[in-house]
């Protein structure tokens, strides 16, 4: 026996019941090992979709201002144009839909005549 094993006493297992408990050791500390790096992966996967999310609300809320600028404007536009019907009579209107059944014409014969 050398001075080793007598300090740390002898390592090597004595009986098939502490070879089958180490192997189930190994076999634990191998799953253990694999089940870290799945966590390591799920973490850096979970941390890229917290950076997508962020910049597709950073995106919806650049298109809702967008939006609410458009429809502003749009409102605006109504408002003026019923301001115009209003007070403008109905010459304006004659005048447009007069252009409007002019370009038509137009447009019929230049494309009959090709």
């Amino acid at each position: 026996m050398s001075n080793r094993d007598a300090l740390f006493g002898n390592r090597e297992p004595t009986n098939s019941a502490e070879q089958t408990r180490l192997m189930f050791e190994e076999e634990n500390n191998r799953q253990t090992a694999m089940l870290g790096e799945q966590v390591g992966r799920l973490k850096e996967l979970s941390i890229e979709i917290n950076g997508e999310v962020n910049a597709q609300n950073e995106f919806l809320g650049n298109m809702q201002d967008t939006f609410g600028q458009a429809g502003s404007l749009m409102s605006g536009t109504m408002k003026k144009l019923q301001h115009m019907i209003d007070t403008g009579g109905s010459k304006h209107m004659c005048y447009l839909v007069a252009f409007i059944v002019g370009l038509f014409l137009f447009l019929y014969f230049f494309l009959s005549k090709r």
